[in-house]
């Protein structure tokens, strides 16, 4: 039997997903010089990803609680981390030849399917979640402390170290036990186009860089 889906958590995936192909746009073109932004200290343009990370992980975390309430689906999740470390290191891959020195060794996706295996420990313990959670991330937001990671390259194109970030996962866990996925959203006009946004997150991820990346360096190619 399958399970639900829930519209407020294919929302918020959906604000995540149209903040990130926002962000991609502007970084793929600031990228091959069509315009001028400086994505690390701009703060617009460095608290975006931040934000987008928050959301996808958080929903990472409220979804791991939804489909493993009561047991833990081994099939179900064993095709879904099989299906994240295949895209996880092909992105790799790719990204080692076309950014040498950048190359993406732990990215989002790294990061889901390690944040993942370790989430299912603390399904049934939410409170302790949020607490560890917060531990997790409060060093980090309250004064920027950088928690040790191996360094494959010197500035990845896209990094997102499994701590601090992990605390997100947690912090899902226990916003899913306040059955915050249960809030309602009201009918309107877009609806069903940011309800499959938020349902197909993953296939846009794959696809909307390889889109934006080939056609901005298609234009480069053509105007410079």
């Amino acid at each position: 039997m399958r399970k639900p889906r829930y519209e407020f958590l294919d929302h918020i995936k959906a604000v995540a997903v149209i903040l990130m192909v926002n962000f991609h746009l502007f970084y793929d073109l600031n990228l091959f010089q069509f315009i001028s932004i400086q994505p690390r200290k701009d703060f617009f343009w460095y608290i975006q990803p931040k934000i987008i990370i928050t959301i996808f992980l958080v929903s990472v975390g409220m979804n791991l609680s939804i489909v493993h309430e009561k047991v833990i689906n081994w099939e179900k999740f064993n095709k879904r981390i099989i299906k994240l470390l295949v895209v996880a290191v092909s992105i790799s891959f790719v990204t080692y030849f076309i950014f040498p020195g950048r190359w993406i060794y732990f990215g989002i996706l790294h990061n889901i399917a390690a944040s993942s295996f370790l989430a299912l420990i603390f399904l049934k313990y939410p409170r302790i979640s949020l607490l560890i959670g917060v531990a997790l991330l409060a060093p980090s937001v309250l004064y920027d402390y950088k928690y040790p990671f191996i360094s494959l390259s010197k500035r990845p194109v896209d990094h997102v170290a499994l701590f601090p970030w992990f605390g997100c996962v947690l912090v899902g866990i226990y916003l899913k036990s306040r059955n915050i996925h249960l809030i309602k959203i009201p009918d309107y006009r877009f609806k069903p186009l940011i309800r499959f946004l938020g349902r197909y997150t993953l296939e846009i991820y794959i696809l909307h860089q390889l889109f934006l990346f080939s056609l901005i360096f298609l234009l480069h190619k053509f105007f410079h």
